[in-house]
């Protein structure tokens, strides 16, 4: 017999958002544990970074994430937004990069070619956001291995960042910086285990990918669109899976569906990191697929569903999201932590 389908099929949106928080508040007071903590959601955009006129990059969509959290009455002890701090340099970034490359990001002497590629004008503006951004991650993953079932933030998410250059608007790898610092400061927690990277940016995961190449208790799982950036320097993960362009909810879905439970089966991984970039949405600018706001959502929820059920840890960061307008981007990257609020700090039962 086939196993019962993660995803909830031919729901409403708002009914997908509050499934578990309505089935938990119908069950009896005598049924409930005591109810999680508030989901901590890191954001860096006190770190402002200007732009220049007409850039391509939506940078303000970080802080209008953050606002519409913010306001939603829905999640009102159920989460809490905290400023992320900058990463310590000396004992947490040069885990992951090079020295070379982190000392001419701090002073601002990057190569015109190294400029380029990453995509943004390189000013302090950006050297601080930069720094609060991976910081952020690190401070989600000491969340979750202290305790906390999981942890989010509005930035992060900087995957096409190698050891010793960055491209892609990434300028350093936050997952890989913090995982790195995980096995320094809990070693004993992951010793002998698996740390998974759900990666769901409809780019591929090529900084996280060479950074890890042949570590053997790192798995990197990458699905995105086949045609897509990057291409000339694409990278080999742990598992790549391609998609076609236009590729629509069901097909998506249905090959998430197949490959969580076997990654979860055969790694079973002591910490989860989700890059839950949206570019995947049929608006987006550079996506190239054709998934819906609430096809995103059931993706969504079955990253959340796995780790829950397997109580695993989950850091979940931002990721790439480029409608214009930005608003269909905006909504997808909101209900990225909306849901997770909903979901995680929803009671468990006995």
């Amino acid at each position: 017999m086939r196993p019962a389908p993660l995803f909830p099929r031919g729901q409403a949106l708002a009914a997908s958002l509050h499934r578990a928080v309505s089935t938990a508040a119908s069950a009896s007071p005598s049924t409930r544990a005591s109810p999680p903590r508030p989901l901590s959601v890191f954001f860096a955009d006190w770190a402002r970074v200007d732009l220049p006129d007409g850039h391509r990059f939506p940078m303000d969509k970080y802080a209008r994430t953050r606002e519409a959290l913010a306001r939603d009455a829905a999640l009102v002890n159920k989460i809490t937004l905290l400023a992320a701090p900058k990463v310590d340099v000396e004992s947490e970034l040069l885990l992951t990069h090079c020295p070379e490359y982190v000392q001419r990001v701090l002073t601002l002497t990057l190569r015109e070619d190294e400029v380029r590629k990453i995509g943004f004008p390189m000013a302090q503006q950006n050297v601080e956001r930069s720094l609060a951004s991976t910081g952020g991650t690190v401070a989600c993953m000491r969340e979750v291995m202290s305790g906390a079932r999981a942890s989010a933030q509005i930035a992060g998410g900087t995957h096409h960042a190698y050891r010793d250059r960055g491209e892609g608007f990434c300028v350093f790898n936050d997952v890989a910086v913090a995982i790195n610092v995980a096995r320094r400061e809990f070693a004993d927690a992951l010793r002998d285990r698996k740390i998974l990277v759900i990666d769901l940016d409809v780019h591929q995961g090529n900084g996280t990918a060479k950074i890890f190449e042949g570590d053997a208790q790192v798995v990197t799982f990458s699905m995105h669109g086949e045609k897509n950036y990057p291409i000339k320097t694409r990278e080999k993960s742990t598992h790549d899976v391609e998609l076609p362009d236009d590729c629509e909810d069901e097909e998506y879905l249905s090959l998430l569906e197949q490959w969580l439970p076997k990654l979860f089966d055969d790694y079973d991984p002591a910490i989860v990191f989700f890059q839950a970039g949206i570019d995947a949405l049929k608006e987006d600018s550079f996506g190239r697929l054709a998934m819906s706001r609430e096809g995103l959502l059931r993706r969504n929820n079955a990253v959340y569903s796995m780790c829950i059920a397997r109580e695993v840890p989950l850091v979940i960061t931002m990721g790439g999201g480029y409608s214009k307008p930005i608003e269909p981007s905006l909504d997808a990257h909101v209900d990225v932590f909306r849901s997770a609020a909903l979901r995680f700090t929803a009671p468990q039962f006995f």
